[in-house]
């Protein structure tokens, strides 16, 4: 039994230094991460768009509100259903940032 034991803590013992010894390395060397995309919460996700328009595409499986943010006052929430896309009419001179649900 005291081999065994002393197999048993000798193979821990290892496997401890060699993690260890692996994420040194790894720190070592820094990685640069892939850039991050700003994502929209929920299902609503800004489409194409143009003057006075915008499309909300509804990337769920259930009917939602949803508007888009403009630098004035957001235009008045539209029902979207499962999987569709509704187009919201815009002021003059609205650009539409991103899509929310409402």
């Amino acid at each position: 039994m005291t081999r065994l034991r002393s197999a048993l803590v000798t193979v821990a013992a290892v496997a401890l230094l060699a993690g260890t010894a692996a994420m040194g390395t790894a720190a070592a060397e820094p990685v640069a991460a892939a850039p991050v995309e700003a994502m929209e919460p929920g299902c609503a996700k800004l489409g194409a768009y143009g003057p006075g328009w915008a499309d909300i595409h509804n990337v769920c499986g259930h009917t939602i509100s949803a508007s888009v943010e403009v630098d004035g006052w957001d235009p008045s929430c539209i029902q979207i259903g499962p999987h569709g896309t509704g187009r919201i009419g815009l002021e003059a001179g609205d650009d539409p940032y991103y899509a929310y649900e409402c």
